[in-house]
Parts: C-alpha cells; sequence; structure tokens
C-alpha cells in the first residue's frame, strides 16, 4: 500500500514529493552548530535591520533639512532690494477710468498722449 501511495504521488506530484524528501533529510541532518549558526544569523540580520532603520531616519532628516532650505532660499533669492512694489490700487482704479470714459466719447484719456503713426 506504501508503495502504491509513493508511486502514484510520484506521478501525480513529482516536484512536492522530491521536495517532502529533502524536507525530511534536512530534519535528519540538523544539528546544535547549525543551530547556532541560525542564531547568529538571526542576530545580525536584527543589527542590519536596526542599522537600516537609523539610515532611512537620517536620509528622512536630510530630506526635511533640504525642503526647509530649499524653501528659505526661494522666499529669499529676490533679497530685500527686489521685493514686489506695492500697487498703488487708486491710481489703478483713475487710469482704467480714465480708459473706459475716453472710449466712450471717442477721445483719448488725458493722462495718455494721442498715438503717433509714423510712415
Amino acid at each position: 500500500m506504501k508503495r502504491l501511495l509513493s508511486s502514484t504521488a510520484e506521478r501525480l506530484a513529482p516536484r512536492t514529493v522530491s521536495n517532502l524528501r529533502k524536507l525530511n533529510n534536512l530534519d535528519d541532518e540538523f544539528d546544535s552548530s547549525d543551530l547556532s549558526r541560525l542564531i547568529s544569523y538571526e542576530r545580525e540580520l536584527r543589527e542590519l535591520r536596526r542599522e537600516v532603520d537609523e539610515l532611512r531616519r537620517d536620509n528622512r532628516r536630510v530630506a526635511e533639512l533640504y525642503d526647509v532650505f530649499f524653501q528659505w532660499a526661494h522666499q529669499n533669492a529676490a533679497g530685500p532690494s527686489a521685493a514686489a512694489p506695492s500697487t498703488n490700487h487708486s491710481a489703478t482704479v483713475d487710469r482704467v477710468a480714465d480708459l473706459l470714459a475716453g472710449e466712450s466719447q471717442g477721445s483719448t484719456p488725458s493722462s495718455e498722449s494721442p498715438p503717433t503713426t509714423r510712415s
């Protein structure tokens, strides 16, 4: 019966049977030196993960500092002398009113000189 089941399993799922045999052999060959090596690998893996996390935190800090510096540089790039000029809103309103009045009368506003044509 055991032979029949193993031959049937070999035909239906040869790779699975092969993997099961390999696992069985590993269980037989496993000894204490392998266990100590496995434990040392796990410790090393934890240490490497901590180092990677620390590098990620440092990288995040550098990116944040870069963003802060870029914003500061962008805001101060023009300098105090090149600040945006203040807009005289009342003069703008007066100019637009003059232009509209001139268009409705067909004349040019008093603040502007008449257009000249050159030949």
